[in-house]
């Protein structure tokens, strides 16, 4: 242990003089400076396909520095295209890559050229921080040649890396909306370097045959993109011509052709990871934390590559400590559960195998496992993934006991043609063998005239709480779109019955139907113009009982949006939107449900309907970033919003809501950065102006980054929340959920807990990891005033985790 202090003294006293050299802006070297002597492949003219770069070996010193002489006779890919926010026009600025392949590892470099002097922008962040915020180039592999997944290998200008997987139909609409479908939640070792000069940056990357997977097959072709994004304009490019026409950027990729005898060799690594905390919870006998002793806790993960394209898992007591809680959700007046995303590393492992049109599989449903253990690949045109684990989580029934169900998921899908697929998945959660629940499902995303998709999905669920309380449900959705440059359409239906339930799965709403679809239209302009892009977009939804909309009642719910967003040169985009929503519910829906007065009487309640038809909400969100230092964002929205009982999901009252959120990036060196927020909702009772409930949640985050592998931050956070009596629109009467004469009401509730977290992280490569750190969660007795702060909990926490590869 003392070892390992010293180490990290060391990296600390050198730390300054590491960050000199990688934001050093010097005159290159007349060779880095050279114009290209391997053979071009301009992308602008259709040159996409590069022969087979392999040579049997490469000295080549990953230092950033583009003077090795393997690199004078490399393939050099130029010409690249801008496709956003312009598509189709030659780039700014000029860059060019060079490829080149080993037996071991695969070499890239690029030199991007930029005509303004100190218009790079580039930051010592963390792994995965940097993707809004600095330029980068990015690498993506389709190692299997099958336009479906590819390997996202991403580096900044100071060789900072990003990494994930391209996953085609994984991003669904939301992958159409936001950019490309990549999930960046997986880690894979590679090593890269950046220098930042006067006429722009050189990066240098060798990703090891062994950190990817591809084909068993003498001869192969792998799909090549290569993109380049300057961060001070917004404007992304290309090596290979991208356009929104296709629905699949992947089928627009460039190739590495003739690839032969490519061979990871033997894959074993092995992951211990040892980890000690020290815990204090608040007493409220003593009125002080009470602190335990330190606890020690050893897991192991280890991974073996059956072939180069089959992986098996296994780990045992693994770590799932998570060096950044999750952030604060509004949960004032939230109808349905809160969707947290998965950050545990042994799940994110393969994570695309197991992506359907709707979440069946969500791994955070396994709770606290115990072991585990995975298989997943790719044979021929079939991608298979099993997972296997033990959970030790409450018993259901609620006794109070401990239970240990355990889970088994299984997913098969096989490709069809170049783009389409079909799938099936098999989740099972089984406690006892009288209490369980199992899923059975199948899907497919079929691709037609490259910019037409239709995604389809059935499941039925069986689940069992005794040897005769067993139920069945089953969820139906379907989707259709159409891509574009400019004119872009989806429709979609989605099913479910009251007693579905995806036990390892995460769906909001059971028992409705829903049918929804949007329209959008994007005008473009030049590089360089006042307004580079703009558009109106369209979309309506309505919502049903399921029952209800299978005998074509009208729909409980229907919302009509109309938006549009406008994207200014340098950085500067406003998206706005206006909707109007009704609600319809039927008299039985509120069964259950009594208003009662003060003096103790109470009668059934059902408001009046009009109160909620025709309701308004506005929104409008500003992106600026024209900044180097600094950049930042803003929401605002005003809404008439139902106030709903959280039993029966019926509205009950009508509030003004307003709300708003701003967050500001900041950059004062290269080293430190900064994040500051602050969330706010407020719902005002339009019958009297009351406040029913409110939500502040102030965020401050603030990073220093010594070097690459080693970081200090500092997270706090305050969350203030209330939430009033639900009460009757007209007379102001308590509402309340009573079954056989015992009465729920939604009663008022408060909170103000403060938290802060510190973290010391030494991270070389993922998976091989020092850090310690320490959190402390307050209650303030009254919000914001900081007079009486009780502690509620405090942790201690240290990790050491060492990934051993060969």
């Amino acid at each position: 242990m003392i070892s390992i202090f010293a180490t990290v003294a060391t990296l600390l006293a050198g730390a300054g003089q590491d960050a000199q050299v990688l934001s050093e802006r010097a005159t290159p070297t007349p060779d880095a400076s050279s114009e290209p002597t391997g053979v071009e492949y301009d992308g602008s003219t259709g040159a996409l396909v590069v022969p087979s770069p392999k040579l049997a070996a490469a000295a080549i010193d990953i230092d950033g520095v583009l003077d090795d002489e393997a690199w004078e006779n490399a393939p050099v890919l130029t010409g690249f295209t801008q496709f956003d926010p312009v598509e189709g026009v030659p780039a700014t600025q000029r860059t060019e890559a060079r490829v080149l392949l080993t037996d071991d590892a695969l070499y890239f470099s690029v030199s991007a050229y930029d005509d303004v002097e100190g218009g790079v922008r580039a930051t010592l962040g963390d792994r995965d921080s940097y993707g809004f915020s600095d330029d980068y180039v990015r690498f993506i592999l389709d190692t299997f040649d099958d336009r479906r997944r590819g390997y996202v290998i991403m580096v900044n200008p100071l060789g900072v890396q990003q990494d994930g997987l391209w996953v085609v139909g994984g991003g669904g609409r939301r992958e159409r909306r936001m950019g490309p479908p990549i999930d960046w939640n997986p880690d894979f070792v590679w090593e890269s370097e950046g220098r930042v000069y006067d006429w722009g940056y050189s990066v240098e990357v060798k990703l090891p045959l062994k950190s990817i997977k591809f084909k068993e097959a003498e001869v192969q072709d792998w799909g090549l993109q290569i993109e380049r994004r300057i961060a001070r304009n917004g404007y992304s490019e290309s090596w290979a011509p991208v356009t929104a026409n296709v629905a699949n950027r992947m089928e627009q990729f460039g190739r590495l052709s003739g690839l032969r005898n490519l061979d990871a060799g033997l894959f074993l690594e092995v992951n211990p990871v040892q980890t000690f905390s020290k815990q204090g919870v608040y007493d409220g006998s003593t009125g002080a934390l009470e602190r335990g002793g330190i606890d020690g806790d050893f897991g192991l993960n280890v991974t073996y590559g059956i072939t180069s394209n089959l992986t098996l898992d296994g780990t045992y007591n693994p770590d799932f400590s998570q060096v950044e809680a999750d952030a604060g959700q509004i949960a004032v007046n939230e109808r349905f559960a809160l969707y947290l995303r998965e950050k545990r590393p042994f799940f994110l492992e393969g994570t695309e195998i197991f992506r359907l049109p709707q979440q069946l599989v969500y791994t955070r449903s396994i709770v606290n496992p115990v072991a585990g253990a995975k298989l997943q690949g790719k044979v021929g045109n079939f991608n298979a993934g099993f997972l296997n684990a033990v959970d030790d989580v409450s018993h259901p029934s609620g006794s109070g006991e401990l239970a240990h169900p355990i889970v088994n998921i299984l997913r098969v899908r096989r490709d069809l043609g170049t783009t389409s697929n079909i799938g099936m998945v098999y989740t099972d959660r089984t406690y006892e063998g009288d209490r369980f629940n199992r899923v059975l499902g199948f899907d497919g995303r079929f691709q037609f005239q490259q910019r037409y998709t239709m995604t389809l999905l059935a499941a039925g669920s069986r689940t069992a709480e005794g040897t005769t309380d067993r139920t069945n449900g089953s969820i139906v959705s379907a989707q259709f779109a159409r891509s574009g440059r400019n004119f872009q359409f989806d429709a979609s239906m989605l099913d479910v019955t009251d007693d579905f339930l995806a036990g390892s799965g995460f769906i909001r709403r059971t028992g409705t139907a829903q049918l929804r679809s949007s329209v959008s239209y994007n005008f473009r302009g030049s590089p360089g113009d006042l307004i580079e892009r703009w558009g109106p977009s369209l979309e309506v939804e309505g919502f049903w009982d399921h029952d209800a909309f299978w005998q074509r009642n009208w729909a409980e719910e229907r919302r009509m949006r109309l938006g549009g967003s406008v994207s200014f040169r340098n950085n500067i985009t406003i998206f706005g939107n206006y909707s109007r929503t009704y609600f319809q519910f039927n008299p039985t829906d509120y069964d259950g449900l009594f208003a009662a007065s003060p003096g103790g009487d109470s009668r059934p309640f059902f408001p009046d309907q009009s109160l909620f038809q025709g309701l308004n909400s506005g929104t409008v969100f500003i992106w600026v970033s024209p900044f180097d230092r600094v950049r930042g964002n803003i929401r605002f929205t005003r809404s008439e919003t139902p106030l709903f009982d959280f039993i029966t999901d019926t509205p009950v009252d009508i509030a003004d809501s307003w709300s708003g959120d701003a967050s500001l990036n900041l950059f004062p060196t290269t080293n430190l950065s900064a994040e500051v927020g602050v969330r706010h909702t407020n719902l005002l009772r339009q019958r009297d102006g009351s406040v029913y409930s409110s939500a502040t949640i102030p965020r401050a985050r603030a990073q220093y980054q010594f070097n690459r592998a080693l970081m200090f931050r500092v997270i706090l956070e305050y969350g203030s929340q209330e939430r009033g009596t639900l009460l009757t629109p007209t007379g102001g009467d308590e509402v309340a959920y009573c079954v056989a004469e015992s009465c729920r009401s939604i009663t008022g509730r408060e909170s103000n807990d403060f938290s802060v977290e510190t973290l010391l992280s030494y991270e070389p490569t993922p998976g091989t990891v020092f850090f310690v750190g320490y959190s402390r969660t307050m209650e303030d007795m009254e919000a914001f005033r900081f007079r009486d702060v009780r502690p509620e909990a405090e942790g201690l926490f240290m990790k050491l985790s060492y990934r051993f590869r060969r």
